[in-house]
């Protein structure tokens, strides 16, 4: 229903602080490139998602993938993929290779998600997040989101140990703060 606003969304330069950032390009995940993005889930992730475990989600109903790229590069070096159910979009996972990072792509990423999930008439933009990733909590803090809960040992981590994470959600429908205007 909200087909043309979300790629009007996705092919609008990027904005807020990835705006200032050149040569970044957030589109639509080709079906191609999803062997790519297995491989930098694995880059990314203690436990990464295959390639057919990529294929299974953006099957779903509701589901999307943005794959980013700087610098005119053909490869992909972020993703983010996420799903729309009724009023709420879930970010299932987003990731930038680490070569690549504090560069503004992975905000770009999340910019371009929030904008086509609200495209599709999203209201509500949740997440969790590991609760020692303090660079994405301060993005995701950024953008509005705020912390409404806690999964104990959501997280699996090499050698027995489990990681919390935080649950994040913003409202998409209040405005942007000033600092990320356009």
């Amino acid at each position: 229903r909200a087909g043309g606003a979300a790629r009007a969304a996705l092919s609008a330069p990027a904005r807020g602080p990835a705006a200032a950032m050149t040569g970044i390009r957030v589109a639509a995940l080709g079906g191609r490139e999803i062997d790519r993005l297995a491989d930098l889930h694995a880059l990314c992730f203690d436990e990464p998602w295959s390639a057919d475990t990529v294929r299974q989600v953006l099957g779903t109903v509701g589901a999307f993938g943005l794959a980013g790229r700087i610098d005119g590069a053909d490869a992909p070096a972020g993703f983010a993929l996420a799903r729309v159910v009724l009023d709420e979009c879930e970010l299932l996972s987003l990731g930038v290779a680490p070569d690549r990072r504090r560069r503004g792509l992975g905000a770009a990423l999340l910019d371009a998600a929030m904008a086509r999930a609200a495209a599709f008439g999203a209201r509500w933009f949740l997440l969790e997040v590991g609760t020692d990733n303090g660079p994405a909590r301060r993005l995701y803090a950024s953008r509005g989101m705020v912390g409404v809960g806690r999964r104990p040992g959501y997280y699996p981590r090499p050698g027995g140990a489990a990681e919390d994470a935080v649950t994040m959600r913003c409202d998409l429908c209040l405005p942007a703060p000033a600092a990320f205007s356009t």
